[in-house]
């Protein structure tokens, strides 16, 4: 029997996998990915993602691609209720810290397609599509599994290719349904939440414009989302079911264009794409590491859609192992390190999925007293605020820094290098930086060593590149700081009050990646 041999054994392969197997293939390890389907699913599912995740797929593809997938939005989030009066207005045309657009719509096909075209310039990721694992062994050193050919279904076919592979390290990014956590000791937290909508996404005949882009309707009626799609004249309805509909009475396209009617929406002007009840969750594994395996994206959590955070979620959690796999391979790193991956993830998902519930409940009252009441106190100022978007608050970052900024997202913006003007990361790349305005940082001989061994680099604005938008300088100011340490996913290690500060801060940074 030939067993395969990789570093890392990738199971699942929509856009968590894609994140981890091109971030995992820059960094030169051996990488199989498993996954039952030989394509991409090729029609929608998620539509929004944020500055964070724009800039992390920055990091795996030129800015044109994801220009190419992504609708940048040019007005608010407007809630409305059933009688179309104004309950709130999100602006979502704001620019991110991030360097990119604070939130933006896409096209999932387009972006898994975009992603996968990606991986075949690394020869060190092998991917076994059309494959899906059947079984597990696990070893002091190693984890062996057992992947058998599937049919354009994902189904395994009854004598169909048997394959065998080990890795020092599995990680699973297979759905919700995922066959490695399953495999491994956990249980699942529930807030209970449920809520089922129809979902129906569209690709126009002609070019529309829809004002506002994206609408929510808290109608107890019905409440439902009219949003874009995506590029190419897509637009995406979502309608709740009310108690007592059942999603089988869904399934012929004829309910979509009823439902789509009212919005002058029919076959002679468009083409439903796809249109299928969602049954939407909020739930979490309380382990999302067992020794050598490690689980991320919907393996990990289910969120409702009401915050646009379960794939931006997912490309999040592949940053945060990424780099931490590379360190354990270089030797640098222990291997539990990876708990610190769940320490830092699981509570901050913990936090997103809490305020999509906190949001899903506003929006699918269907009592009319209650949401008259919900109206009411919107428009007079009485509804509490929308949750805030967490940072980290564990793990890896300075939990005793003064500045009030570790564990925060790092600032991108715009730098001019050698004549050329370009967002920060296409001149730096991604990694562990210190960022001063042109100070210089003296490490002692050992923490250098160790900083470049990490793939540290110190960036010197005024001397390496130019604040050429004065962004970097009004971000050092209005935090009172003269320096900041960053790591590969963009949070802050630490804000710096005094240059002075960092010899310590990378002792203290060496010792928790070491321990």
């Amino acid at each position: 029997m030939t067993v395969l041999e990789y570093d890392i054994l990738l199971v699942g392969y929509g856009v968590t996998g894609k994140m981890i197997a091109n971030l995992l293939g820059q960094q030169g390890w051996k990488v199989g990915v498993i996954d039952p389907y030989e394509k991409p699913y090729g029609l929608p599912r998620a539509i929004k993602y944020d500055d964070e995740v724009l800039r992390n797929l920055q990091s795996i593809m030129p800015d044109e691609l994801i220009e190419e997938v992504s609708v940048w939005i040019p007005d608010d989030y407007l809630w409305v209720n059933g009688s179309n009066e104004k309950l709130l207005a999100l602006d979502w045309s704001l620019p991110g810290i991030s360097g990119w657009p604070k939130d933006a719509i896409f096209n999932h096909a387009q972006l898994e397609f975009a992603m996968d075209s990606q991986r075949p310039q690394y020869e060190n990721v092998e991917a076994h599509l059309g494959y899906k694992v059947v079984f597990m062994d696990r070893f002091d050193d190693h984890v062996q599994l057992t992947f058998r050919q599937t049919n354009n279904m994902g189904e395994v076919i009854s004598g169909g290719e048997i394959r065998h592979a080990k890795a020092k390290y599995v990680i699973g990014a297979d759905g919700a349904n995922s066959f490695i956590r399953e495999n491994m000791p956990h249980k699942m937290e529930s807030l209970g939440f449920m809520s089922s909508f129809y979902v129906i996404d569209v690709i126009l005949n002609e070019e529309r414009e829809f004002t506002p882009m994206n609408k929510q309707i808290a109608d107890p009626k019905r409440p439902s989302t009219v949003a874009s799609g995506g590029p190419g004249k897509r637009r995406r309805w979502e309608f709740m079911l009310m108690p007592g509909e059942d999603p089988i009475d869904f399934k012929d396209v004829q309910v979509a264009w009823d439902f789509l009617k009212d919005y002058d929406v029919t076959p002679e002007n468009a083409t439903v794409e796809r249109h299928v009840v969602y049954t939407f969750k909020a739930k979490w594994a309380d382990h999302w590491r067992d020794g050598r395996l490690v689980i991320a994206g919907d393996a990990a959590h289910l969120t409702p859609p009401f915050l646009g955070q379960g794939l931006s979620s997912g490309i999040r959690d592949a940053a945060s192992i990424a780099w931490r796999m590379d360190l354990i391979f270089k030797g640098i790193a222990p291997e539990t390190i990876l708990d610190s991956y769940s320490e830092e993830r699981r509570p901050h998902m913990e936090a997103l999925i809490r305020g999509a519930e906190y949001l899903g409940k506003i929006i699918t009252v269907v009592d009319e007293e209650k949401a008259a009441k919900r109206d009411d106190d919107f428009k007079n100022g009485r509804f509490p605020a929308m949750p805030e978007f967490p940072g980290l608050e564990h793990g890896v970052i300075n939990l005793e820094d003064a500045t009030g900024l570790g564990g925060s997202l790092s600032l991108q913006a715009k730098v001019e290098k050698e004549g050329n003007v370009d967002r920060f990361d296409n001149f730096f790349g991604h990694g562990f930086r210190i960022i001063t305005l042109g100070e210089d940082v003296q490490l002692d001989a050992a923490q250098q060593e160790f900083f470049e061994s990490i793939g540290g680099k110190v960036i010197r604005l005024g001397e390496d590149a130019l604040d050429t938008e004065g962004k970097y300088q009004a971000y050092f100011e209005e935090h009172g700081i003269k320096a900041l340490i960053v790591r590969p996913d963009f949070y802050v290690y630490s804000g710096v009050k005094e240059i002075s500060e960092i010899n310590e801060l990378i002792k203290q940074l060496e010792s928790k990646i070491k321990e």
